[in-house]
């Protein structure tokens, strides 16, 4: 009877220690979590005041003098108060996962305390002044940021967590607070930011993005980034007319990726005098763009929404080539900002109008379908793409069609390249952090 008791009591205590021990585990996670969440509504708020103004003000010509400026100042922000808030954020992520155990220097830089001012101040100055730039890059290295510093101060009585897990947790809760989309989130660090060792941290993660999702929408309200799509039934024919949009607007996305892969890789080696001119240069073209197509200023996520409510309205080529010349202009002027939203608007421009030209009676699909075409072109993570336009529509009438445009737009991308804009982007960050090894002294 005694030995009985006591073997009860010895199991009821260990089923408590492991418990504890779980709870230890995951407090940093929930923690980051909750103040990720935090820190994405004010960055949300902020930056759509910004780009509010700047929409207002799209049609007058005053617009035309800030974009030079604004893009000026974004870049200058970020060189001299912290060159690795520069770009878009989801290849510094990337680099820093990489790096969680190899060069705690690179990651202090990486994500560190200036880099998250700087990230937040310069994107919404860009924004302000009418670059065609967008937060959700941003929000996931300010996210991973907010996991990186909160690590460095846990408690060391406690269980020390991962901290490639609190990485890889961090991008993940980002996204899905910038989008609203969990389950996107969950997806995009599988299949982008971590190709192994997620096994160890999954736990975690889906309760970092769980924390950062509920109480993102506690504050903003259970919202849909685009709202609420409806879609009724389709002929057989719109099975082959997604296959074909998917593939033209996927190879468009991997080009217009791989171009300005190029071009920004050549601006990093250029002269800080070479980069002013370049920036201003870009601002002056990206003046003139917006003299000719006041639809270029913004993230994109005003026309995703008009196209969306409104899909028989006329399109024009001149809308796509605004959105993509925006953000092509905006980026390669060195600015603090991304291009996962401005690729999500120039899709559905493209898809819009190669629809409506070809003379196809889905274009409202054919929209969707673009969005997730050129999303998968250019990131090259399909599974992501038509997840995160399926949550952030909550078109799950139109799944199928949505995956098959993620998978005919990743094979189209394959013909122009093999690796993603930000995994390019994120081999050079490391090479920029990663100490050279030591050369072999020479045998006598």
């Amino acid at each position: 009877m005694f030995l009985r008791m006591n073997a009860r009591h010895f199991l009821h205590n260990s089923h408590v220690a492991d418990f504890q021990r779980q709870i230890l585990f995951n407090l940093p996670f929930w923690t980051a979590a909750g103040l990720t969440a935090l820190i994405s509504v004010v960055y949300n708020k902020l930056f759509g005041l910004c780009e509010e103004w700047a929409l207002d003000h799209a049609a007058s010509s005053l617009i035309l003098w800030t974009a030079p400026v604004a893009l000026l100042a974004s870049f200058l922000i970020g060189h001299f108060f912290s060159r690795e808030a520069l770009g878009s954020g989801i290849p510094q992520v990337i680099a820093a996962a990489e790096l969680a155990n190899e060069a705690p220097a690179g990651l202090r830089k990486l994500l560190g305390l200036r880099m998250l001012a700087a990230k937040i101040v310069g994107s919404c100055v860009c924004v302000l002044g009418g670059g065609v730039t967008g937060r959700e890059g941003p929000t996931l290295q300010v996210s991973a940021s907010v996991f990186y510093q909160l690590s460095r101060v846990w408690p060391k009585r406690f269980t020390a967590p991962s901290l490639q897990g609190m990485i890889l947790a961090g991008g993940a809760a980002g996204l899905a607070s910038a989008f609203n989309t969990p389950l996107g989130g969950i997806v995009f660090v599988i299949e982008e930011l971590s190709k192994a060792h997620i096994s160890v941290i999954r736990t975690s993660v889906f309760q970092a993005v769980i924390i950062a999702g509920i109480l993102a929408q506690l504050f903003l309200g259970n919202y849909l980034y685009l709202g609420h799509v409806s879609f009724g039934s389709f002929p057989l024919e719109a099975l082959a007319q997604t296959a074909l949009i998917a593939a033209v607007v996927g190879f468009l996305g991997s080009g217009f990726a791989e171009l300005l892969y190029r071009i920004t890789r050549w601006r990093a080696h250029r002269s800080f005098r070479v980069k002013i001119a370049m920036t201003l240069l870009c601002g002056l073209l990206l003046s003139a763009s917006i003299a000719v197509w006041p639809t270029t200023v913004g993230a994109g996520k005003t026309t995703m929404v008009k196209l969306l409510e409104h899909p028989e309205a006329p399109a024009s080529l001149s809308l796509s080539a605004s959105r993509m010349l925006g953000n092509f202009l905006t980026y390669n002027a060195g600015v603090i900002g991304g291009v996962f939203a401005p690729s999500l608007s120039s899709g559905a421009a493209l898809g819009q109008w190669i629809a409506q030209t070809l003379g196809f009676a889905s274009v409202k699909l054919m929209i969707l379908v673009g969005m997730v075409a050129f999303l998968a072109g250019l990131t090259r993570s399909p599974f992501t793409s038509f997840v995160l336009v399926l949550e952030m529509s909550n078109s799950h009438d139109i799944i199928l069609y949505l995956m098959l445009a993620s998978l005919f737009a990743n094979l189209a991308a394959r013909f122009v390249g093999k690796e993603s804009f930000y995994e390019r982007a994120a081999h050079d960050i490391l090479k920029a952090h990663v100490p050279a090894a030591p050369r072999a002294e020479p045998s006598t």
